[in-house]
């Protein structure tokens, strides 16, 4: 049933399980725990009574045996007792349990001492181990109960928890769907308008201003189709992975963004090491793009965005508002934007670190508020 489950979905899911499952074991543990001393209570004090009559019927039998001057004759008690009856030196005198020396100190039996002794007995002597038994079986039976409730919880609260997620899931599809036909309709005109724009750089027509306008908004429709398509065909997509040179890569791009930067009146300098590795190209051609489209986005007009590639480690510098401590931490969430007065979906930077986490790319960002940004994105050596 998981499989239907997005990672969000399911991180949502497990943690909804985690605070419900623990907050249910805290709860039964304290009901256990009252109930545990209750129920110890009630064993002690009916053993108590228990032991009180075994004692009071030993010292009859014994000043019965007294006032008939005959033999006293010890009967083991019907219960399940251990009873010793001791002279004044504290042996044995009879006894239904093997133990030769009784340790008065020990909480585990209870000691009743004659006023004076009665046929040589002066102490009476009553094992508690069936209490002891009794409480055993009790904490058996809690921590069994606990166990086995905390699996019911555990089942109840994933059904639960599916329940409550199935309209937003169901929500999360229809706008699945809707990202998947937009994407899809937005195909051909895109291609369509690159097509049109080559069409007119080669052609007599002379008004580049009018070639650059249509270009530059070409490629911004071009970027968000792209970043669209990624996002609904993503677990779909075959990778294709292969060996190429990063550097050559990153130039492309770059060359493919300075239209877009000059409408800032930016321009973005590379300054590029031959780096190969092997991956899907396609998806690292995103990473590249995205990281410029954002450095663009969020750079201050007339400021320089540098490019740097060397020992396997790729910068994207900017200056502009930058990105504070707490906003670090949400930056790569999808639809997450660092201010609202700048335009975008907030689906670049995911589509980032989800290409990053699928080849393990160490990405970390370094950023001086209202001055400049870096993201670093370390990449594995091949």
């Amino acid at each position: 049933m998981d499989t239907f489950l997005n990672r969000e979905e399911l991180k949502s899911l497990w943690g909804f399980l985690a605070i419900y499952i623990s907050s249910a074991l805290i709860l039964m543990i304290i009901i256990a725990i009252l109930y545990h001393s209750n129920e110890t209570n009630k064993i002690h004090e009916k053993r108590l009574m228990e032991i009180k009559t075994v004692i009071m019927s030993y010292e009859k039998e014994l000043m019965r045996a007294e006032m008939d001057k005959v033999p006293y004759t010890f009967h083991p008690p019907k219960e399940f007792f251990n009873v010793a009856l001791l002279n004044k030196e504290k042996q044995p005198l009879f006894s239904n349990a093997n133990i030769p020396v009784f340790d008065f100190n020990t909480t585990r039996y209870t000691v009743r001492e004659l006023s004076s002794p009665i046929n040589e007995v002066a102490y009476i002597i009553v094992d508690e181990e069936k209490s002891e038994q009794e409480i055993f079986k009790l904490n058996l039976i809690i921590v069994l109960s606990i166990l086995i409730s905390s699996i019911f919880v555990g089942i109840e609260g994933y059904f639960l928890s599916r329940f409550l997620l199935k309209p937003v899931h169901s929500r999360i599809d229809k706008l699945n769907k809707f990202i998947k036909d937009s994407s899809h309709e937005l195909n051909t005109p895109v291609a369509a308008l690159m097509m049109s724009v080559s069409n007119l750089k080669q052609s007599s027509f002379d008004d580049k201003r009018v070639i650059n306008h249509i270009s530059i908004s070409t490629k911004l429709i071009s970027q968000i189709y792209n970043s669209l398509s990624y996002i609904a065909f993503n677990d779909i997509d075959e990778v294709f992975e292969e060996s190429f040179d990063l550097a050559l890569l990153i130039q492309e791009s770059v060359s493919y963004f300075n239209e877009i930067a000059a409408t800032k009146e930016n321009t973005i300098t590379a300054q590029l090491q031959t780096t190969f590795i092997h991956m899907d190209k396609s998806r690292i051609q995103k990473v590249i793009h995205n990281l410029l489209s954002n450095a663009i986005k969020y750079s201050y007009p007339k400021t320089t965005i540098s490019v740097k590639l060397s020992e396997h480690l790729l910068t994207v510098t900017n200056k502009g508002i930058g990105i504070s401590e707490e906003n670090k931490k949400t930056i790569f969430k999808r639809f997450e934007r660092r201010s609202t007065t700048v335009g975008g979906f907030g689906i670049g930077l995911d589509i980032v670190n989800s290409v990053c986490e699928m080849y393990h790319i160490n990405v970390w960002i370094e950023s001086i508020p209202n001055k400049e940004t870096t993201f670093h994105l370390q990449f594995p050596h091949v």
